[in-house]
């Protein structure tokens, strides 16, 4: 057998994988490692700075279940993608990042770009794999590869020497796959006993979910269950299905989902961690002796929420055994009861924006003609900010991981290079990025790679002229803003600069329809305005402002009276 480069072994490691796509940007220390991706049939796709690179790995993985590979070189392409790393851990994102050892020489200090790239990263990757030599890189790469998506699916980084790239070894074809986690049999037993004998079960679905997504919907139908979706699992049962229950993400949509959970007398937990958000902010009441948590990570189990019976599982090996049990019948929900706990409340529970472009100019009424103009298999990537809060409020998710935001970290400038990971992992399906304004400005270069690496893509910005979320409390607290005004360019102008096609927001769900059938990147601007909520609400933070600050003079008024009366 001949002898390959380390950088070609690694390419090759990654082919057999059935890795399509490398994110990253080149540089002196990685110059072998892009020429032999030229010479792959890996595609590389090189963003316009290394943090997109990491956003798009995590978009990837989301938006298909595959993991997302990404490189970059060392030292300050290292250190620009420490968030992105962050976000895919929150995530539980599988995405391996690749990266060459900051050169170090035992004799010398203050080495160019040296920083302790394994130390810095030691806390947010589940696991780093050192290679130290040419011949371990095959086996390295599988290791890598495969414990992105062992347990709970997350970062991984691959720490590889430049002496084992320069180096010349025998490539290894067989290597080992990965192993799901299984239930035991006495698991199996306990459970679908405790679900034959549920009168009223809810099925609570997590991201694990999202593999499992039929099966996940033939249980609830066989139960008659309802089925409540985290985050990161909306669409895991479609959302216009009559047991899927949708509740907002804050104290009321708590509430009301306890009253469900009290309601019911078995709670089966699948695929979920239980994190801030996957838990409305740790605002969810589950008793332990009803809840029942199947989960790929041993780490997640019992973490968050004691159970009565932890399961170490993958969703999809779990559910495939159980549906097998014949003792698996209809509950006592009714019907009534079900859609009872499925009605939302009609008013938004916080001031909305007002969206020109369509009448009335509301947020619910914007999504709604986004859904129809969206088939039911399109994904909709948002960034983070108020768009993302009015997304998750109003737009119905038809389908699993088609509805891709970041959850637990929230990185800002995540959309738009997530979502043209997203369009390259589903080249068939539409894709739609939400973004605002600031956001924009934080990430509107990735316009440019998807012109030029021809990915279509509509990409909506939401235009208020801020940083919009932030603004909003600051109103809400003071009456006054700061260090939230932007300037945003003028958008027609950026996407003829920058390749794409421009459309303003005036024509409602016709404009959405064009902009989603264009073969090409289309920019939609939606003007946002304050309502008059929003504005009563600045005046109601003003007020509290103003007599924050009497109160204040006040108080000072009397010390100073005092001190003179002592004095």
């Amino acid at each position: 057998m001949s002898s390959c480069s380390g950088s070609r072994l690694l390419c090759r490691a990654l082919e057999r994988l059935g890795v399509e796509h490398v994110f990253g940007l080149p540089g002196t220390q990685n110059v072998d490692f892009f020429e032999e991706l030229r010479q792959s049939t890996l595609r590389t796709i090189v963003p316009t700075h290394e943090l997109a690179a990491g956003f798009m790995a995590n978009g990837y993985y989301r938006s298909s279940g595959r993991p997302g590979v990404f490189t970059t070189i060392p030292g300050p392409g290292f250190a620009y993608v420490v968030a992105a790393i962050a976000e895919a851990q929150h995530d539980s994102a599988a995405v391996l990042y690749i990266v060459e050892q900051p050169e170090l020489h035992p004799s010398r200090h203050f080495t160019l770009q040296a920083i302790d790239q394994q130390a810095i990263l030691g806390t947010l990757v589940k696991q780093t794999v050192v290679v130290s030599d040419t011949a371990e890189i095959p086996a390295a790469v599988h290791t890598a590869y495969n414990a992105t998506l062992s347990g709970e699916p997350g970062p991984v980084l691959l720490h590889v020497s430049k002496n084992a790239l320069a180096g010349f070894a025998a490539d290894i074809e067989t290597l080992p796959t990965l192993q799901l986690q299984s239930a035991s049999p006495l698991q199996l037993e306990q459970a679908a006993s405790r679900l034959a004998q549920a009168k009223r079960p809810l099925l609570y679905v997590g991201q694990g979910g999202n593999s499992a997504a039929e099966s996940v919907r033939l249980l609830a139908e066989f139960l008659k269950a309802p089925v409540v979706a985290t985050r990161s699992a909306r669409g895991v049962i479609p959302e216009d299905h009559p047991l899927a229950m949708r509740f907002e993400s804050n104290e009321r949509g708590a509430k009301a989902l306890n009253a469900l959970v009290e309601s019911s007398d078995l709670i089966l937990a699948i695929g979920c961690k239980f994190s801030h958000n996957g838990s409305f902010g740790f605002r969810l009441q589950l008793p332990s002796d009803r809840l029942i948590h199947v989960d790929s990570s041993p780490q997640v189990l019992n973490a968050n929420f004691q159970t009565s019976l932890a399961i170490c599982s993958d969703a999809s090996v779990f559910l495939t055994e159980l549906l097998k049990d014949h003792r698996l019948g209809h509950s006592a929900w009714t019907p009534t009861q079900i859609a009872a706990n499925a009605a939302q409340p009609t008013s938004p529970s916080a001031p909305e924006p007002s969206i020109l472009g369509i009448q009335p100019g509301t947020p619910a009424a914007f999504f709604a003609a986004l859904r129809r103009a969206m088939p039911a298999d399109a994904f909709l990537v948002t960034d983070t900010g108020s768009h993302q809060v009015l997304a998750s409020r109003h737009f119905r998710v038809l389908r699993p991981r088609t509805f891709v935001i970041p959850t637990d970290f929230q990185s800002m400038g995540f959309g738009l290079p997530a979502a043209i990971a997203t369009k390259l992992a589903n080249p068939n399906q539409p894709v739609v990025a939400l973004i605002g304004d600031g956001g924009l400005l934080m990430s509107g270069m990735e316009l440019r790679t998807a012109v030029r690496e021809r990915i279509p893509l509509t990409v909506i910005v939401f235009n208020d002229g801020a940083y919009g979320q932030i603004r909003m409390q600051q109103h809400s607290s003071y009456g006054h803003s700061i260090g939230t005004d932007l300037l945003p360019p003028n958008m027609e102008l950026l996407a003829s600069a920058l390749g794409a096609k421009y459309l303003k927001f005036n024509n409602g769900e016709a404009t959405l329809q064009q902009a989603i059938e264009n073969d090409c990147v289309t920019i939609v601007e939606v003007e946002v305005q304050d309502s008059l909520p929003m504005q009563l609400q600045r005046a109601t933070g003003l007020g509290r402002s103003v007599a924050r600050s009497l109160g204040a003079q006040h108080l000072k008024e009397i010390v100073q009276s005092l001190r003179k009366h002592l004095t």
